[in-house]
């Protein structure tokens, strides 16, 4: 048998990892920078050439087999070098993929930064296929082919083909792509066949993406097969399966070399009998983490740069914690990520001007031995890094650090307090993908690789109370190594969308089974299950290998249940998709024996090198390598493990030996719990724990809103994400609240606040209460409020309370939707509820709950919603408890409540910079219904407070735009922090040097029964825009949510709809997109039209409608919605009348419009307005523009 070599690599965003298979069988391994200078660099070919020169003997062997994983999909879609694309979409959404979600990613940035689209060009087709496949428009050959042609003799070679409805009827989109081929486009994507998945804008974004990257990607594969054109290369897919050249396409690359990880990872835990395991990839530019436990994890969407893709990805989660990871001093804070120094410049130690990183840190203390570091760094590609640039840099920085904090006495003290922070994001990762889910971390084993990886693994294990690490030889390159030993197969998806049953179950296999037999050669096949409750988009996959469906939902209940600590007895299971897995036995394998030994390993000098632990002193450690380990030999941390280009810290009380296959396992002896419980309290603040405390109490919240999202059942809830969670400590005082809605910022703490005051004896006994009042703290009453408590062991003090607000879409009231124009009390917009039991001795109260609903003069209309909804935001706030408990068994709760006082401080200190720069001001704006906001703004020098007045605003309004209390705070927080440019954890601590006057009776201090439901979401964009401009910072924003809501006496539903943004000093505003006060997605055209009895028509960027100025304002939006039943329409917005306004000579924004349509006649509708609706009929709105800033 002839010999030859193997090579298998991995490209990534700093390294590329490749491992040779010499033709004698030694494996050979070595480690490139993916970029350098020259344009015609391939790190592949420079790699693999490298290996070939570095062993002569063998130079001249032929390469037979060569499997890649690569970065490159995700560095085009980063740095939007794809191809030109021209999209085709149904008429009417033709800026649907610019708009997307319409939500902004920071929720507290002035000026959105919307990623550039994937498209160069846009048409719109004439055409629209309805939910049940019946043809509403015909599709125009003649027409399609005249644009596709003009298109084609522009230039344009590649086009993206996503229609309505496509993903069940494709015969519209088939006949263009038919069209395109006979014109000669050379690269066509149609939604119906790249993803064959209901929601439209996923999948249209997913079908961009693919044919964006397709030409990229098969230059790619084509000049590496130009190297090599006599070898047989793969390349590793994003699902986990090795595809030819031919199928490698965009969609698939996405996460190509850490896919090559977890096959690696479980390949090896299989083979040592370890049967579950946390992947821990540490590289030089994030950290990927994924967890096994008996199967593949996967995940349905992925959001890269801005585009959401939906395709099955193998799940792993990314966080911005690697080697090259920058470390900061901001806000007093010591802060990691998510910046990276990338591969150049790289670290300060690189030679190259780089800043201060994670491996800078590691360096300094000692955790990083130069000698033991690749060396190619500096001008000439070829020094050590360099320590005494990293302790120059250090040491500057520490000058800054001991100003704010002088018991931090050097450089080393400084970067391992860093590194605590490092650790702790690694963590929040790790149990995001773990005990976030129901799985018990102490039952895993922590798997490393990646260079970076071994210098923390032993705290990040003593962290998350896991007693064992695994190290493989080639951990530096198990990307590499996983790559290699992959299997040829696709992954392929059906939609299905009906009821469980054995019927379908069939109908759906066979389904799938056609559709693979005309793309893929399989001689495997494993087939799961998406599974959901009726009314619900939360899907999980259950594999196919029971066949009755009896088992499978036993299986589904049992997974839910897991996952989300409830379930539903009674609920219908509906069949969402089938995927299947086609593998063939034929695909490539490389024989790499797991007992690999580096044989140029040599047994050091018995030379000590020094660590820094964290009592700051340097400790001598022995440096270990591999031939230091014979059978039975175990080594006692703390030692250095320097071999297979890497080095291992092994800490304290861990040890470290060699199995027998070459593995290596490090284990604590006697392990237990890991606690941190000295309860030494801190007289002052260290500014890692400020960091770590602030990302832990974030993590508690942003879990809480998960764990709602995914439980939740309304559309409003989870699809349009409309809901916040927060903690509080024993006096309701805000600790933490996650990014969801700012509307709802502050304002819960007033909640907690009153239910305190009144039934804190409830609490004690461990109830949950339920409140939506808007007279004491509530914001209106479609916004329900759950709030459960945390007691001490004895059940005698309340320690925190947990608490999430979701918007209902319906709770009552005179009008479908609970949002009422017309409404002159607040008995008109729905129930009440000020403190009602709903859980207790814990049992959630359902008949109770479901009776207080409809029990009223005008009842909800859709009870079972309330409920479901509500036991989600109970499962949440009871996952609030969960991670709590967490935090007070590791640091004590003495510990926890310092940090609790300290971050409040620390933000109270923040505030107080940015108060005493705003100038004494005043500022006023009309609202449509002829109300007066007038403010004035000062700072009080005797009370060293800033004062905002509101007393001069409209008295007490005889409509709905009433604001509470509580919702004005939530502005003004939201005001402060737009003006801090950096990270702000918001608390309590926001408002203490903040006074708001109010005048009795008035529209921001209404008394009861005054109407109040539009004050939420109308008066407070308006009153934001006051406070923007009374500093002149920025522009008018559209000024409205734009509210509308439609139903009859079943069921209620509601949306807000984006608008322009108003302009900033330096910034133009933003087309369509959710500023200020909302945050929340937009419900996608197929979701509207297979839940409710509407079709949407259009949805798009409303052109000409920004104010002009040296920077325009955004544009609007207009979205159409035509109405299939006989419904109740409300609308509840506001500039109609009053333009948005501009600043320092800035033109105003365009006016929006609301319209009602009838038999082709289109009427214009006044700001609120209630409306009945036939079948045929449709409501337009026509959202504000932003206003302009400064002259033109």
């Amino acid at each position: 048998m002839k010999k030859h070599w193997n090579f298998m690599l991995d490209q990534g965003g700093t390294f590329t990892d490749i491992i040779g298979i010499r033709p004698d069988g030694k494996i050979i391994s070595k480690k490139i920078l993916s970029n350098q200078s020259s344009s015609n660099y391939n790190p592949i070919h420079f790699g693999i050439s490298l290996i070939l020169k570095e062993n002569k003997k063998y130079e001249n062997f032929p390469i037979s087999k060569i499997n890649v994983g690569t970065t490159i999909g995700t560095n085009t879609l980063l740095e939007r070098k794809g191809a030109k694309i021209l999209l085709c979409v149904t008429k009417g959404f033709k800026d649907n993929f610019i708009i997307g979600n319409q939500k902004r990613d920071d929720l507290f940035a002035r000026h959105f930064h919307r990623t550039k689209p994937l498209y160069e060009k846009v048409i719109e087709i004439d055409e629209r296929i309805s939910k049940a496949g019946t043809t509403l428009k015909e599709i125009n050959n003649k027409s399609i082919y005249n644009l596709l042609k003009k298109n084609y003799n522009l230039g344009m070679r590649a086009i993206s083909i996503a229609l309505i409805n496509s993903f069940r009827f494709p015969r519209h989109e088939l006949i263009i792509k038919s069209i395109a081929e006979s014109i000669g486009y050379q690269f066509i994507s149609c939604s119906s066949e790249v993803s064959p998945m209901i929601n439209f804008t996923s999948r249209g974004y997913t079908t961009l993406a693919d044919n964006y990257l397709n030409p990229i990607i098969k230059k790619f594969t084509s000049e590496v097969s130009s190297f090599y054109y006599n070898s047989k290369i793969s390349y590793m897919q994003s699902s986990g399966f090795l595809s030819n050249k031919k199928n490698f396409s965009g969609k698939t690359s996405i996460l190509s070399g850490p896919a090559g990880g977890v096959n690696a990872g479980i390949n090896l835990a299989k083979k040592n009998n370890i049967k579950k395991i946390i992947g821990f990839d540490m590289g030089g530019t994030s950290t990927d983490v994924w967890h096994f436990n008996g199967e593949k994890e996967k995940r349905l969407e992925t959001k890269i740069s801005g585009i959401f893709l939906k395709s099955p990805v193998l799940n792993i989660d990314s966080i911005a914690a690697g080697g090259g990871s920058l470390v900061k001093y901001k806000q007093k804070r010591f802060v990691v990520g998510p910046d990276s120094a990338g591969s150049f410049p790289g670290p300060t130690c690189y030679r190259n001007n780089g800043p201060l990183t994670i491996t800078d840190c590691n360096l300094v203390v000692g955790r990083i031995i130069p000698d033991f570091f690749p060396k190619y760094f500096g001008k000439n590609k070829n020094n050590k890094i360099s320590l005494a640039l990293t302790i120059k840099k250090f040491s500057s920085l520490l000058k800054r650090v001991q100003k704010d904090y002088p018991q931090i006495k050097n450089i080393t003290q400084l970067a391992d307090a860093f590194l605590d922070v490092a650790v702790e994001n690694m963590c929040s990762a790790v149990k995001k993908i773990t005990s976030h889910k129901g799985f018990d971390l102490q039952e895993y084993s922590l798997l490393i690789f990646g260079s970076a990886s071994g210098q923390l693994a032993c705290r990040v294990a003593e962290k998350l109370n896991i007693k064992k690490i695994f190290f493989h030889p080639l951990s530096g390159y198990l990307s590499a190594y996983g790559v290699g030993i992959s299997k040829i197969g696709e992954t392929f998806e059906v939609s299905t969308e009906k009821i469980l049953n054995n019927k379908n179950i069939k109908t759906s296999v066979d389904n799938i089974n056609k559709f693979i037999k005309k793309k893929f050669t399989s001689s495997v096949l494993n087939y799961s299950l998406r599974l959901k409750y009726m009314g619900s988009n939360t899907v999980i996959s259950i594999p196919l290998e029971a066949t009755k469906e009896k088992s499978i939902k036993k299986l589904f209940r049992k997974k839910h249940l897991r996952t989300y600590g409830f379930d539903y007895d009674n609920k219908k299971i509906v069949l969402d998709s089938i995927e299947a897995e086609a593998t063939n036995d034929k695909g490539l394998k490389f024989n790499v024996k797991l007992n690999y030994k580096n044989k140029d390993s040599k047994n050091f000098k018995d030379q000590k090198y020094k660590i820094f632990f964290k009592n700051n002193k340097p400790v001598l450690v022995k440096n270990l390598n591999s031939n230091y380990f014979v059978k039975k030999t175990v080594f006692t941390g703390p030692v250095l493990f320097s071999d297979f280009n890497t080095t291992l810290v092994i800490e304290k009380n861990w040890k470290i030996k060699k199995r027998d296959n070459g593995i290596f396992e490090i284990f604590q002896n006697n392990f237990k719990n890991t606690k941190r419980n000295d309860k030494k309290i801190d007289k002052n603040p260290s500014p890692e724990k400020l960091e770590i405390f602030n990302n832990l109490f974030f993590s508690v919240a942003e879990q809480m809103g998960e764990v709602l999202k995914n439980t939740a059942q309304s559309i409003n809830v989870k699809e349009r994400m409309d809901y916040s969670c927060a903690l509080f400590n024993y006096n309701g005082d805000l600790i933490a609240n996650a990014p969801h809605i700012p509307i709802h910022l502050g304002a819960m703490s007033d909640t907690v606040k009153y239910l305190i005051e009144k039934h804190k004896s409830k609490f004690l006994k461990g109830e949950t209460l339920l409140h939506n009042d808007p007279y004491s703290g509530g914001t209106h009453l479609p916004d329900l409020t759950v709030v459960t408590p945390f007691l001490n062991k004895e059940k005698n003090k309340i320690l925190f309370f947990f608490a999430n607000r979701a918007h209902h879409s319906d709770i009552g009231g005179i009008t479908p939707g609970s949002m009422p124009a017309f409404s002159k009390t607040i008995y008109d917009e729905g129930i009440t509820f000020n403190g009602f039991t709903i859980l207790k001795d814990n049992k959630i109260l359902e008949n109770e709950i479901i009776s207080e609903f409809k029990k009223t003069k005008f009842p909800s209309r859709d009870a079972n919603q309330n409920l479901n909804d509500i036991k989600a935001q109970i499962a949440s706030c009871k996952k609030g408890v969960i991670e709590m408990k967490k935090i007070i068994t590791y640091y004590s709760i003495s510990i926890v409540n310092q940090y609790v006082s300290f971050i409040n401080k620390n933000c109270t200190e923040i505030i107080n910079k940015i108060i005493k720069k705003i100038p004494n001001t005043e500022f006023s704006c009309k609202l449509d219904n002829g109300a007066i906001i007038r403010i004035k703004i000062k700072f009080n020098k005797k009370i060293k407070k800033l004062e905002i007045d509101f007393s001069q605003s409209s008295k007490l309004l005889n409509n709905n735009f009433n604001t509470p209390k509580a919702v004005t705070k939530s502005v003004v927080i939201y005001f402060l922090r737009t003006l801090i440019k950096d990270d702000l954890p918001l608390n309590e601590g926001a408002l203490k040097d903040v006074s708001l006057i109010f005048s009795e009776n008035s529209m921001f201090n209404p008394k009861h029964p005054a109407a109040v439901v539009a004050g939420n979401v109308e008066t407070s964009q308006t009153l934001i825009d006051v406070l923007n401009g009374a500093i002149s910072v920025q522009a008018a924003c559209y000024g409205t949510m734009s509210n509308l809501t439609f139903g009859n006496k079943d069921f209620g539903y509601y949306e807000t709809i984006c608008g322009g943004e108003g302009a900033s000093l330096g910034h133009n505003g933003t087309d369509a997109v959710h500023c200020h006060m909302t945050n929340t997605s937009i419900t996608d055209a197929e979701i509207l039209e297979w839940n409710y009895p509407v079709r949407l028509i259009r949805f798009t960027v409303r052109k000409n409608s920004k104010g002009l100025g040296r920077w325009n304002g955004g544009n609007g939006s207009i979205r159409e919605i035509e109405f299939l039943k006989n419904l109740e329409v409300t609308i509840l917005s506001n500039r109609r009348k009053i333009s948005p306004f501009g600043i320092n000579g800035g033109g105003k924004g365009k006016k929006g419009r609301n319209y009602f349509k009838k038999d082709k006649i289109t009427n214009i509708l006044p700001s609120s307005c209630q409306i009945k609706v036939k079948k045929g009929n449709s409501i337009i709105i026509s959202t504000p523009g932003g206003g302009g800033f400064n002259k033109s």
